[in-house]
């Protein structure tokens, strides 16, 4: 049975780097850190440093390698590589053993795509509905629904439940547009932290028994070059290699032999390749190269390895807390361990 003297609730801001956290810019996030833990050196993400990956990550705990889903981009046998959120989750999800343990699950996210990324329908209540964003929402220049917009879904819904998923944006819009330093982002993660503040606000009532995990997904890194690194031409002979580019990083499906490898190595902007999985490779690029031509120019993009730090905090009022708060003190943490910790604090079956 579920503990039904808990409620879990996990906040995870797209984007907002770890290194940018402080008492001055942050206020409201550095105060669950002092109240609550913090992991020293952030949390880690999946190889692919990417947003719908590491959601799939939080909500399932399940490797790529069982998923499919290695990064925005999910490997379909038959098919190839298709948008991950199109896919969904291909294992089950803490909102799939909340409901099947009989418990009430919320969910409420600044990229609607993530409904279906995370397999948010399977929550009692969804924000935006059925991954549609509803006329006259506030949007951030992506279009995706602005921090506003979901702090004040958030306060229309009825947050006693079991498991609660949050999610804020814009921080990813304003780095891809202007870069993770610029002082266009800097101000974003100020006005993000207000958002995450009316958060923590609206789960005041039941605050005693709640544990608040706040996690970002991936950091970003600043491009220099707009110029697109052409992995996927230099392997257009390889009949039996697919490639889904992302940012500042590749997947690339088949067996990558000695001769591909090459290929790869040689392409101008390529740092470096490496093997993900038996049928799976990862490449990615330079500092401040990325690999696909924008429609207008990006400051910012994410995919390497270098963009793998997470923010990772937790918090709250609940005795079950405590010990958790002492271990992140001195952890780095897998974006594939919160599903399971999730799972245990709230006595879930196995999936």
């Amino acid at each position: 049975m579920i503990n039904d003297d808990l409620r879990v609730v996990m906040i995870i801001i797209d984007a907002l780097p770890h290194r940018h956290v402080s008492a001055a810019l942050t206020p409201n996030i550095w105060r669950q850190a002092c109240e609550g833990g913090r992991a020293p050196d952030g949390g880690l993400s999946l190889p692919m440093s990417v947003t719908y990956a590491n959601h799939a990550a939080f909500i399932t705990g399940a490797d790529p390698s069982k998923t499919g889903v290695y990064g925005n981009h999910t490997w379909i046998d038959g098919e190839g590589w298709v948008p991950s959120p199109k896919a969904g989750p291909r294992a089950p999800t803490l909102f799939d053993r909340v409901a099947a343990a009989g418990g009430r699950s919320v969910t409420v996210v600044g990229d609607q795509k993530l409904i279906a990324q995370m397999g948010g329908d399977r929550a009692d209540e969804v924000w935006p509905p059925g991954g549609w964003i509803p006329d006259g929402t506030a949007r951030c220049e992506f279009g995706y629904p602005a921090d506003a917009a979901v702090v004040a879904a958030v306060r229309n819904i009825d947050l006693n439940a079991d498991l609660v998923v949050l999610h804020l944006n814009q921080p990813d819009t304003t780095s891809h547009l202007y870069g993770p330093d610029s002082p266009q982002a800097i101000a974003q993660y100020g006005a993000t932290d207000g958002a995450y503040g009316e958060l923590i606000d609206a789960l005041a009532d039941g605050w005693e028994h709640t544990v608040v995990i706040t996690l970002s997904d991936h950091d970003q890194e600043t491009i220099a070059d707009q110029t697109s690194v052409a992995l996927a031409e230099a392997l257009s002979g390889f009949v039996d290699l697919h490639v889904a580019t992302d940012g500042t990083a590749a997947l690339i499906h088949g067996d990558v032999g000695t001769d591909a490898l090459a290929a790869i190595e040689a392409v101008a902007g390529i740092e470096s390749a490496e093997r993900l999985s038996a049928d799976v490779w990862m490449a990615w690029t330079e500092p401040g190269r990325m690999f696909d031509a924008a429609p207008i120019p990006l400051g910012g993009q994410h995919g390497s390895p270098r963009c793998r730090t997470q923010l990772a905090i937790v918090s709250g009022g609940a005795p079950q807390a405590e010990p958790l708060m002492r271990w992140i003190d001195a952890a780095q943490p897998s974006a594939l361990d919160w599903a399971p910790l999730v799972a245990e604090l709230l006595g879930l079956e196995e999936g």
